[in-house]
């Protein structure tokens, strides 16, 4: 009988180690995901500024007209 329940503790203590080691390596993995989303992110915005600052132009399209609406 002792060996059983000193079994069941150990297969206890063992499935408790495990699920907090799991949640800590998850969390680690989801923090560097997180930084690296960001910097992504951080990276897109930064392109997409760059190409709004440079638009491009046709040199075959004429001059831009304003027209006023005639009621």
């Amino acid at each position: 009988m002792g060996a059983l329940l000193r079994i069941l503790l150990i297969a206890v203590l063992f499935f408790y180690a495990f699920s907090m080691l799991i949640k800590l390596i998850f969390r680690r993995k989801m923090r560097k995901l997180e930084k690296q989303m960001n910097q992504y992110e951080q990276e897109e915005t930064q392109t997409a500024s760059h190409e709004d600052k440079k638009p491009h132009v046709d040199p075959n399209i004429g001059e831009y007209t304003d027209f006023e609406e005639i009621k």
